[in-house]
């Protein structure tokens, strides 16, 4: 993997800080989707600003399926990569992640075809069980209905890497009830050592799922109609907001699309620096709805994933979401979805649908 064929998005509201990306080559280039509408400017050789007018001036009449005030804008930037660029590998980083030496080299197992260490378990994989710590912590968007013992094991599979995750240190990225709830959750952990470099999680006939977290990971270009992050709300209900679950709900799709195609998604390596708490209180208010939503849309989401065609990545997206919604009122009774979150689900699969269509109209 060559620096040149690597682009690397950060969403951000504030100046970026170079020395953050000190482990970033020149040859990367670097897109800023800048979420304050103009006081983010270039601070390195070979960085690009998205502000509010360009991005309006590229997505036209779809510029409602960019997210704004909220992580989920890189959004942008994948259309863009995927409309005005060859770019073979994309790397996305949140604005509050150090880099640490050997980042890019890490990621330099996208697209190669790879026997690896295979995670073989019923339900999920908790992505801080890689990390030797004395403490059992849960990620963040790991559910709650699946915290038991599980018997899981590991064995030998082949496949191309399409996705990978690299994990994060200093600020484990975990529920805010946890951190209001529990000390370890809320404690800093400096320096985590890996278990393994790198694992890969499940296969097309173990489908195994793990909490995406959108602070570091990259993919082969095939995969930019399928890693949209999803919109949240800010009013959601009395007193309440959908958040958090822009890049967890994301992660869902991706895998389960990702395991149509028998590609491979791989987590380890790099362990960037994740440098701040969030406001706890608003985390725990926007985390909440996302909690109880989550088994109807995963259960939703697999049903799709069970009457689609394996076709290109692009393709199986817009047939996804294309599926729910013929199915929408077969589906919301069967899954007996409260109204809701059937009105978020629906909504978003109507605006998700459409983010496909644009991939195979590009």
């Amino acid at each position: 993997m060559k620096a040149s064929e690597c682009v690397l998005v950060i969403p951000s509201i504030r100046e970026i800080n170079p020395d953050y990306l000190r482990f970033v080559p020149d040859e990367v280039k670097i897109l800023v989707v800048d979420d304050s509408d103009g006081t983010i400017k270039p601070n390195r050789k070979n960085m690009e600003v998205f502000d509010y007018s360009f991005q309006r001036k590229i997505m036209g009449r779809d510029y409602d399926l960019i997210p704004h005030k909220t992580a989920a804008c890189r959004n942008f930037a994948f259309y863009y990569i995927w409309k005005h660029t060859d770019y073979k590998y994309v790397l996305s980083l949140d604005d509050d992640c150090k880099t640490r030496e050997h980042f890019m080299q890490q990621y330099s197992v996208l697209g190669q075809r790879l026997e690896l260490d295979t995670v073989i378990a019923p339900g999920w994989f908790n992505t801080i069980d890689l990390f030797k710590l004395t403490s059992k912590i849960y990620a963040r968007g790991y559910p709650y209905f699946e915290r038991h013992e599980q018997k899981s094991e590991s064995r030998k599979t082949t496949g191309r890497v399409a996705f990978h995750m690299g994990m994060w240190d200093k600020v484990l990225d975990t529920n805010a009830l946890d951190k209001h709830l529990f000390k370890e959750y809320s404690q800093i952990y400096r320096n985590c050592v890996l278990r393994k470099r790198i694992i890969r999680i499940g296969t097309s006939r173990h489908p195994v799922k793990f909490p995406f977290s959108a602070m570091n990971f990259g993919f082969i270009r095939e995969l930019l109609p399928i890693v949209y992050q999803f919109p949240m709300q800010e009013s959601f209900t009395d007193r309440y907001s959908l958040w958090r679950y822009d890049d967890i709900w994301a992660g869902y799709v991706m895998q389960s699309l990702i395991a149509l195609k028998k590609d491979a998604v791989t987590i380890g390596a790099p362990v960037i620096e994740h440098a701040k708490f969030g406001n706890l209180w608003k985390e725990m208010l926007g985390e909440h709805f996302g909690y109880l939503m989550s088994p109807y849309f995963y259960a939703i989401v697999d049903d799709a994933a069970r009457n689609i065609p394996v076709a290109s990545y692009a393709e199986m997206y817009a047939d996804l979401f294309g599926y729910i919604l013929k199915n929408a009122k077969k589906i919301k009774t069967r899954y007996q979805v409260p109204d809701l979150c059937w009105s978020y689900i629906y909504t978003t699969s109507s605006k998700l649908h459409r983010w496909g269509k644009l991939f195979l109209d590009a």
